[in-house]
């Protein structure tokens, strides 16, 4: 925000709203992590409300994709050695499989479905 962050909140407002506004605002408070009043503040100033949920699934994805890195290595590796044991397959096809089950959970999110 701009200067108006900086001065003292001295003075109180209180006004009514009907049950869609106020699920509104707390959708918002919500989606960004912000207060009620923070969020009425930004919006008079004209300051940008960011998503943290957006930026909570798009770490996700990140750290699913290192996953799926270190995971394509060991497969990599595993036939590049010629390894047969059984186990380690099992093993890597499990973090593979759980790892998309996580990417499709964070795109779900980005895209609003939950």
């Amino acid at each position: 925000m701009r200067n108006e962050a900086r001065k003292p909140k001295s003075r109180m407002i209180s006004f009514r709203v009907d049950e869609d506004y106020l699920s509104r605002l707390d959708a918002l408070a919500q989606q960004t992590s912000y207060s009620r009043a923070e969020v009425l503040r930004r919006c008079l100033v004209g300051a940008p409300l960011k998503s943290t949920v957006d930026a909570q699934a798009l770490t996700e994805v990140a750290r699913v994709r290192a996953d799926l890195n270190r995971i394509g290595g060991l497969l990599k590796l595993a036939i590049r050695e010629g390894v047969s044991d059984p186990s380690s397959h099992n093993r890597l096809n499990l973090e593979l499989l759980d790892s998309i089950l996580q990417v499709r959970r964070a795109v779900e999110r980005l895209a609003g479905r939950r």
